[in-house]
């Protein structure tokens, strides 16, 4: 073996002893940093999308609290069209009926359950109340005849 290292002056031998440990640690250093960076930069990423949940809960909330406060949330006929549309439903027969203290629309649907139930849950989670009467549903060949009304109440002036 021929080493010269005990052979060098003291300041080259603490040189070496010292500086080659340090150079490592500082790029193992380097490397935890840049680790610890992208898992900060991930969790804020993570934060942010949470946050954004949130205000959408809360603005979902504040909906629901003041449709609860007014008496109820009324549906449209252009609205209710839409939702029909979307959930891949057909309309076969639509009736309108107003008195002094409410309207009625007398409501003949077709189209398979899964997509009534989805039509139900869209209007429930956009905060309409809907007050069903006469609900009836009937079984056809091929999709479901889903008769019903809905009461919209008026207000009193």
């Amino acid at each position: 073996m021929n080493n010269d290292f005990f052979y060098r002056p003291i300041w080259q031998q603490y040189l070496i002893s010292f500086l080659l440990p340090s150079i490592v640690f500082f790029i193992c250093y380097q490397f935890f940093i840049q680790e610890l960076k992208q898992q900060t930069e991930m969790q804020i990423t993570i934060y942010e999308e949470k946050k954004t949940a949130i205000k959408l809960l809360q603005s979902k909330i504040e909906r629901y609290q003041s449709a609860k406060k007014s008496s109820l949330t009324l549906l449209t006929e252009l609205e209710f069209a839409k939702a029909i549309k979307r959930n891949q439903l057909h309309l076969t027969s639509f009736k309108y009926e107003k008195n002094e203290l409410s309207s009625y629309w007398h409501i003949e649907l077709r189209g398979q359950f899964i997509n009534f139930m989805q039509f139900i849950s869209e209007l429930n989670d956009n905060f309409y109340y809907l007050n069903f009467q006469n609900f009836t549903i009937d079984k056809q060949d091929t999709y479901l005849q889903i008769k019903f009304n809905i009461l919209i109440k008026r207000d009193i002036k």
